[in-house]
């Protein structure tokens, strides 16, 4: 459905990963979907020369997160979060359940 209207099933992959989880690092999408991270950072370059990403820099990468000031923001986060929302909660466990800080030195796996 949304592969329609943004062109490329990479495209929606990415933008559904940063409605969840509000920004991310192009390696983490590659490996959340699968996808290489080739086509994940050409997907990522493309939204932002078109105004609809941000990136900044942190370290040696670069973080995306949607341009709150992009003329279509409010529309586009709107349609990405009832998606999201209506995913099986399977589905969004797998995709979007990210840890986002270090683990504890010598813990166990």
């Amino acid at each position: 459905m949304l592969v329609e209207l943004f062109g490329s099933q990479t495209t929606v992959k990415c933008l559904l990963y940063l409605e969840a989880l509000r920004e991310g690092y192009p390696s983490e999408i590659s490996k959340a979907f699968g996808i290489s991270n080739t086509q994940v950072n050409r997907t990522l370059e493309k939204l932002e020369q078109a105004d609809i990403l941000v990136a900044q820099p942190k370290g040696r990468a670069r973080v995306y997160s949607f341009n709150k000031r992009w003329l279509l923001f409010p529309e586009l986060d709107a349609l990405l979060a009832k998606v999201v929302r209506n995913m099986p909660i399977e589905d969004r466990e797998k995709y979007f359940a990210t840890r986002k800080r270090p683990r504890k030195k010598n813990k166990t796996l």
